[in-house]
């Protein structure tokens, strides 16, 4: 794992998870749960905040049937997904997606704060 985020070259939805693959020829797994859980709106971000509310969301996504979302780009910066059940407001930015590739905390272990200042 590095540091540095290489350009993603290709995400590829399949039946349980998306494989992305990275210019480096890095390829990675994430899970649709995973990146249910890891929404960035500002509906799902606080419930991440405090350990049992991450609990209690990741039940609620894992309570969603499994299935592969549409999938659009958001500028030249992220990702957006759009679900039959569930969130679909969230913008995952490419380096929210190379966190979860990497199976790093895609919230760095900061809580919540509505606003961008």
């Amino acid at each position: 794992m590095t540091d540095e985020m290489p350009k993603m070259t290709r995400f590829e939805r399949r039946e349980f998870d998306a494989q992305v693959t990275y210019a480096d020829g890095s390829q990675f797994e994430i899970t649709y749960d995973d990146l249910r859980h890891a929404c960035p709106c500002a509906k799902c971000s606080p419930l991440r905040n405090d350990d049992e509310e991450s609990k209690n969301l990741r039940r609620q996504v894992e309570a969603h049937p499994n299935e592969k979302p549409k999938v659009r780009t958001v500028g030249n910066y992220a990702l957006g997904f759009e679900w039959t059940h569930g969130c679909s407001s969230g913008i995952y930015r490419f380096e929210r997606i190379w966190d979860l590739a990497n199976r790093r905390d895609p919230d760095h272990g900061k809580p919540y704060v509505h606003g961008a200042w």
